[in-house]
């Protein structure tokens, strides 16, 4: 996995001087939303924008292609972020997402053991990831595999937590990888009913979170509410409510809906 930490350095700078450079049909879209999650408590807001090229076919189409540089900033009072990524998708169902993300958390978790592992300060993961989504009818399902690099800056010493995936990472820095899965049935056109699991892991630990959910669209709003399972190396099985919502205000052309 070295190979694939190291590509992640090089990848964003290449694709946004192609990007750049590209002279295609463009569209700029923009949006809110929200997740939470009752064990380990956690929960962010998110503002997102992004600008998306058009390489070829019909926006929109499955079989189309482009390229989108996008950001976001997440909030939780306390726990801040900044991320930059660029997704390159050669079919509108299947892609490559690469980026980074910088984290300043001030205040300890309180699902997580603070006194032994660092909680607080600034923390850096950069990223390398693919997705694929597919749908039959009132059928679809959506994978997700991504390899996550995470480091601390050096007057940092201690090892720290991760809190979205409940893992203890190395002082030095330490690799994750997740896997996301979904598959769902659209009951109606503004209602439908889905399953999934989160799984991360480390050199030393795994978590793991599967869930279900009922999720109602109107235009360019969702909301999803549903439990599940959480459990990781820090934390034993318990229930979990899990839940988002999001709001493209300006929604975007290209990326399949």
């Amino acid at each position: 996995m070295k190979k694939v930490d190291d590509q992640i350095r090089w990848w964003l700078p290449t694709f946004v001087v192609l990007v750049l450079s590209w002279p295609a049909w463009a569209n700029l879209d923009l949006g809110v939303g929200g997740t939470f999650r009752s064990y380990p408590l956690s929960g962010v807001v998110e503002g997102r924008a992004g600008y998306g090229f058009l390489l070829y076919g019909t926006a929109g189409s499955p079989f189309s292609g482009f390229v989108r540089p996008n950001f976001a900033v997440n909030s939780a009072a306390t726990y801040n972020s900044g991320m930059a990524q660029l997704e390159v998708f050669p079919l509108a169902f299947l892609g490559i997402r690469a980026g980074g993300e910088s984290v300043q958390n001030d205040k300890d978790y309180t699902p997580y053991d603070c006194e032994t592992s660092r909680c607080l300060g600034r923390f850096h993961r950069t990223f390398f990831g693919s997705e694929l989504t597919l749908g039959a009818g009132p059928v679809f399902v959506r994978g997700l595999w991504r390899r996550e690099r995470w480091s601390q800056p050096k007057g940092q010493v201690g090892d720290f937590i991760e809190p979205t995936s409940g893992l203890v990472l190395r002082a030095e820095g330490e690799s994750q990888t997740v896997y996301y899965g979904v598959g769902g049935y659209k009951i109606s056109e503004t209602w439908a009913v889905i399953g999934g699991v989160r799984y991360a892991e480390d050199d030393g630990g795994f978590s793991r979170m599967p869930f279900g959910m009922v999720r109602f669209t109107s235009g360019d709003f969702a909301l999803g509410v549903g439990a599940g399972e959480f459990e990781s190396t820090l934390k034993d099985k318990g229930f979990t409510a899990w839940g988002y919502l999001s709001w493209d205000f300006i929604p975007s052309s290209l990326t399949l809906r």
